[in-house]
């Protein structure tokens, strides 16, 4: 491991980094890759998600009916997780919008420095819908596929197009991925694991009858449900860390290649030019008195000693 991976980490191991605080806190609510506070195109893109992810629930609903019990569509982990992909995708698109036409919400969150509550559960629970569409997709195509499932749409939509949209918008979104926040898809997990459990203590059976969800989470035999529990809270941190070495590469290649400064416009306060009309010179370019140095020529100044 290079010293600056390791570098890397003891940053990002701090404790500060383990709640919700960052800054700038309208990166919720814009993408890596725009100049400005408000974009149309990622509002466009955060609506399409929306629909998309809604379009998916809707599939995977009625192909689930026409065969089976529609209350036996919510013991499933996958539908767990197409379900909370469909949350995730909605409230961001609301969230966006709300930033995109409301300016007071917006002027109300620039000036507080606490990040908005809404805000906070949006990144959590796509934290969580991140890592569960990856670890669905992996265990399903790994594990449970054979040849008697069907390679039909709902099954495409729900075990493979699920991380591929995920994983579009952690190439899209301007938020980080925390070390930290695995914990949220690990608790995540853990209820679904307490859930199943829960539900073979109820007689629950499955869509075939059997007394289980998953033949590999089956708690007559607890021993090999308990690996398989393990087992998929270990891949959940895997695929946490790999994410997380993606969106540093996707700030690092935005920077180098992408980064734009905003030259902002040039603002006296009311006091200071009562100053400079009573006689104190206050240059509009390079600065003034008590400290008071244009934004503009400061990030234009830097640039140039660099």
């Amino acid at each position: 491991m290079s010293n600056k991976m390791i570098k890397t980490y003891k940053k990002e191991l701090k404790l500060s980094n383990c709640g919700f605080d960052h800054d700038p806190v309208d990166s919720m609510v814009r993408s890596q890759w725009q100049s400005r506070s408000k974009n149309n195109f990622y509002l466009v893109y955060r609506w399409l998600v929306a629909i998309f992810v809604i379009a998916v629930v809707i599939v995977s609903m009625f192909s689930h009916v026409e065969k089976y019990s529609f209350g036996l569509f919510f013991i499933y982990l996958t539908h767990w997780g197409i379900l909370i992909n469909m949350v995730v995708g909605v409230f961001g698109a609301i969230l966006v919008t709300v930033w995109h036409f409301h300016s007071d919400f917006k002027e109300n969150v620039l000036k507080n420095s606490e990040m908005p509550t809404a805000f906070k559960i949006y990144w959590a629970l796509h934290n969580i819908a991140l890592i569960t569409s990856f670890a669905v997709t992996i265990i399903y195509w790994s594990i449970l596929h054979n040849d008697k499932i069907p390679l039909n749409a709902p099954n495409i939509l729900s075990h493979a197009m699920n991380s591929v949209i995920m994983f579009l918008d952690i190439l899209i979104v301007a938020y980080p991925l925390r070390l930290y926040h695995v914990i949220q898809p690990i608790c995540f997990g853990v209820s679904y694991g307490i859930f199943s459990f829960i539900y073979y203590l109820c007689g629950g059976v499955n869509i075939l009858g059997n007394p289980y969800i998953y033949n590999v989470l089956n708690w007559n035999e607890p021993g090999k449900a308990m690996v398989t529990v393990f087992g998929t809270l270990i891949l959940a941190i895997i695929v946490h860390v790999t994410l997380f070495w993606i969106y540093k590469l996707r700030v690092f290649v935005q920077r180098r290649y992408f980064s734009t400064q905003l030259i902002l416009p040039t603002k006296v306060p009311k006091q200071q030019r009562l100053n400079s009309s009573l006689g104190s010179q206050i240059s509009m370019v390079f600065g003034g008195d008590d400290g008071c140095t244009n934004d503009a020529f400061k990030i234009s100044s830097e640039k140039m000693c660099k």
